[in-house]
């Protein structure tokens, strides 16, 4: 082995495992400061996950990188002492709508190994008091679609006049103002294109569109919680946004939003139906059908979980949360799965990371414990970000880990102790 090697293995094992945030060399994670030097690693003794099991084997990160090879100098070498090396995980589904709080989501995030987090619409206003924090090798990579797609009096209009009155957004905007600053007003074709150069101006990741209850007679006019878009201007945006090389996520509650979203050309469906699951309406009226389940797999259509709202809506109502459970949630799940649709990891439980959202899925007993690693590491973070080596620990992807303390494929529950957090070639001091 060339160059200067630290050779003491329990030297090593106390520093590393037992004590990771001691390390000189870790960084900030909030640190706005220029980055230290970039040191090379070596990772010895390390389970090392291959997208169907675990290969003990030993990788260097060399600038950022993961490779094989050893380089030419090595500043530490690090025995992972057989502990299991997974790629970082991912939040498909979340709104940052407390800039005040920013630094303590990063913390969080990172403690729970998640790297990438989609934020599925916010407003310019509330992401340009946090963006530059943001996207770092020592924080969290972050996507968003700022203001999205609605109706006159639809969701979330009734979100954002709560943000209003805890004092997030300016005082002095009006409900007027919120159209335009907060979310993008559209009831007729010919309000498509001002809202959209105006969305364009901010510089949106992609596109979102919220459908909402969209069916014959479930739609409650005057209650932002049961209106959006008119599903007949959806494919109009969509088109606009394919043109800009953008894709368009759709929120749904109901399978008609789920049937809506398809036809109207959705690239990605933001819930599976259920979201503020309705009593009022029958289990039909939430349940995927098979030619919708076909065409989504057809079309490569992603479908985000979501499935934090069991708990958040109906965890005070034991029975009801059980019946969404076993009549609608899970044989929606088995449906899609059947079919290869492509599901993604994704919370929208704002104040909470994606790691709870990973230990229900298993929950459920729709998926082995091997697909929802795949969906969780891989799948997840390769589409908030397909143009990056992310989701796969391999020669030339970025230098992003999590190692745990024992195998998640025969336990789960393993997902949440984190020995030790590498992003692009840095530990991470998660200290303060």
């Amino acid at each position: 082995m060339k160059g200067h090697v630290i050779k003491s293995a329990g030297l090593l094992l106390a520093i590393t495992l037992l004590f990771p945030n001691l390390l000189g060399s870790l960084t900030d994670v909030n640190a706005q400061t220029p980055l230290p030097r970039q040191e090379s690693y070596q990772f010895t003794n390390g389970q090392w996950f291959d997208g169907s099991g675990f290969r003990r084997r030993a990788f260097y990160s060399v600038n950022g990188i993961l490779t094989l090879k050893s380089p030419a100098r090595i500043d530490k070498v690090f025995d992972l002492k057989n502990g299991y090396v997974i790629p970082p995980f991912a939040e498909g589904h979340n709104h940052w709508l407390e800039p005040q709080r920013v630094d303590e989501y990063v913390r969080n995030y990172l403690r729970d190994g998640v790297f990438y987090v989609k934020d599925e619409a916010n407003m310019p206003n509330i992401v340009s008091q946090f963006r530059d924090k943001l996207n770092r090798p020592t924080s969290v990579d972050f996507i968003s679609a700022l203001q999205g797609f609605t109706g006159s009096g639809g969701h979330p209009l009734e979100i954002i006049r709560q943000f209003q009155k805890m004092g997030v957004l300016p005082k002095e905007w009006s409900e007027r103002d919120f159209d335009g600053k907060a979310v993008m007003i559209v009831d007729d074709a010919k309000d498509i294109p001002s809202r959209w150069s105006l969305l364009l101006e901010g510089k949106p990741d992609f596109v979102k569109v919220f459908l909402n209850y969209s069916g014959l007679g479930e739609a409650r006019t005057g209650n932002p919680k049961k209106t959006g878009l008119n599903p007949k201007l959806l494919p109009e945006i969509v088109r606009l946004a394919h043109k800009a090389g953008l894709y368009v996520s759709v929120h749904i509650s109901t399978a008609a939003d789920f049937h809506n979203a398809l036809v109207g050309g959705a690239d990605e469906i933001a819930h599976l139906p259920f979201v503020d699951f309705d009593k009022e309406l029958g289990n039909e009226h939430f349940l995927i059908s098979e030619p919708d389940a076909r065409l989504a797999a057809r079309r490569g259509v992603r479908v985000i979980t979501t499935l934090g709202w069991l708990k958040a809506d109906l965890g005070d109502d034991p029975q009801r949360e059980k019946e969404a459970r076993t009549q609608v949630v899970i044989p929606n799940l088995r449906l899609l799965k059947r079919y290869g649709v492509k599901l993604l990891v994704g919370s929208d439980q704002f104040r909470q990371t994606s790691l709870p959202e990973i230990l229900l899925i298993s929950s459920l007993d729709v998926f082995t414990n091997l697909e929802l690693l795949k969906m969780a590491c891989e799948g997840t973070p390769q589409a908030i970000f397909p143009r990056r080596k992310i989701g796969f620990l391999r020669e030339g992807y970025e230098a992003s880990f999590l190692v745990l303390e024992g195998n998640p494929l025969t336990n789960v529950e393993e997902i949440k102790n984190i020995g030790l957090r590498l992003k692009q070639g840095y530990l991470l001091n998660l200290q303060n």
